[in-house]
């Protein structure tokens, strides 16, 4: 076996040196995909999360604009009693109107 002394260590020391660094590139290169593959999940996730909120919200306007439907007179507003359509206004964040005093306690 050739060894070339410029590039050969010459004491324990230095061999221990020499593995060490190795061990160390080799834990870089874990952490580095591990970290990359941890960064591909978050991604996924936030696009998961975010294509919930767009469904959410979407249903959220249709649930507001099937109440809303309930305080117009035009449509469904006279075919419900009051404490309906001021439970449907407590429901869109609005104040009781026509019932101060809820009525239609279960």
């Amino acid at each position: 076996m050739d060894f070339d002394a410029t590039k050969t260590p010459r004491t324990h020391a230095t061999w221990k040196k020499a593995y060490d660094a190795q061990e160390l590139a080799k834990l870089m290169v874990e952490l580095s995909v591990q970290l990359e593959v941890e960064l591909n999940v978050a991604t996924v996730n936030e696009a998961i999360a975010e294509n919930k909120v767009h469904i959410l919200e979407k249903r959220i306007q249709r649930l507001e604009s099937f109440v809303n439907r309930f305080l117009d007179p035009e449509d469904l507003g006279y075919t419900i009693n009051k404490c309906l359509r001021d439970d449907a206004r407590e429901a869109l964040g609005r104040s009781r109107v026509e019932s101060p005093i809820k009525e239609n306690k279960p």
